[in-house]
C-alpha cells in the first residue's frame, strides 16, 4: 500500500517535472519542420523514410528540452503529462513506427501512411508550443 502511495507520487513529481520549450527550441521545431515539408513534397520513398526519421529525431530534441532520460522512449515516457492523451498515443505509434523503418529493411512506407505518421510528430510539436 505505501509502495503504491509512493509510486503515485513519483508520476505526479515526473508530471509536474515536464518544462516547455523556449523561444529558441520552438524556432529551431518551425525552422526543421520546413525541411520535413520539402522531403514531403517530395514524396518519393527515401524521401518519406527520411521526413519520418528526421521528423524523429526532432521529437528526441524537443523532449530533451522538456523532460530527462537517456534515450527518446525513456524522454517520451517521462514527458507524458506534456501532452493530451491522444497526441501522447500518437507519437508513441509514430516512434514505433520510425523504428520498425530503421530496423527492418524490408519495411516498407507508403505515402498515405508516412503523412499520417508525420501529422503525428506535428501534432505533439504543436502540443508543445511549436508554430508549425
Amino acid at each position: 500500500m505505501i509502495f503504491g502511495l509512493f509510486k503515485s507520487k513519483e508520476k505526479i513529481r515526473r508530471r509536474a517535472a515536464v518544462g516547455r520549450l523556449g523561444p529558441y527550441d520552438r524556432q529551431k521545431i518551425e525552422d526543421d519542420w520546413e525541411r520535413i515539408e520539402q522531403l514531403i513534397a517530395v514524396g518519393g520513398p527515401s524521401a518519406l523514410k527520411e521526413a519520418v526519421i528526421t521528423a524523429d529525431k526532432l521529437l528526441d530534441y524537443a523532449l530533451g528540452q522538456v523532460s530527462s532520460g537517456e534515450a527518446a522512449g525513456e524522454r517520451l515516457k517521462n514527458a507524458r503529462g506534456a501532452f493530451p492523451p491522444p497526441i501522447y498515443r500518437g507519437l508513441w505509434d509514430a516512434h514505433k513506427m520510425r523504428n520498425a523503418l530503421v530496423h527492418d529493411p524490408n519495411f516498407d512506407l507508403s505515402q498515405l501512411v508516412a503523412r499520417e505518421v508525420l501529422g503525428k510528430y506535428k501534432a505533439g510539436f504543436i502540443s508543445l508550443g511549436a508554430q508549425i
